[in-house]
């Protein structure tokens, strides 16, 4: 039996190490692309907004705020679309994204974003859930969002 250097074997070692984690990471990530129809959502407001609202935070479900949808697709493109509970009307929006780790940057269509601005938001994927995270400056009535989406 050959003898084998203690430098191989923890070079096999970490050889192995690093290709389960290669393994793990690629088969276990998911992806934003695809459909995902809004569930519930979670307002925080801020000191002023729950003077206006009676409360600091309020959490509805699809069914009270109203249907809503949004298509990530491949071109990093994204189309939202929601409507007021009860009504026919569908306002559609549309924009950019990009996602680096956990950071999903949106930005709208200048018709709905004339600044420019990025939207920042936190996301989760687990299974057929999309949780979204999003934190606003404080001088909004609405300080943070959390919302719930499943896969279509």
């Amino acid at each position: 039996m050959k003898k084998t250097s203690p430098t191989l074997k923890v070079l096999f070692v970490l050889t192995c190490i690093i290709i389960g984690f290669a393994c793990i990471t690629q088969c276990s990530a998911q992806s934003i692309v695809g459909k995902w129809k809004g569930v519930s959502e979670k307002r925080f407001y801020s000191e002023q907004g729950a003077k206006m609202m009676g409360k600091s935070i309020e959490e509805r479900s699809s069914k009270e705020a109203g249907d809503s949808w949004g298509e990530y697709k491949s071109d990093h493109t994204f189309i939202i679309g929601f409507s007021a509970p009860n009504s026919s009307e569908v306002t559609i929006m549309k924009g950019t994204w990009s996602l680096m780790g956990d950071q999903l940057k949106l930005t709208l269509e200048p018709q709905y974003n004339p600044k420019k601005l990025i939207t920042t938001a936190t996301i989760s994927i687990n299974g057929n859930t999309l949780i979204t995270t999003a934190v606003f400056p404080a001088l909004s009535r609405v300080i943070k969002t959390i919302s719930t989406s499943t896969r279509m």
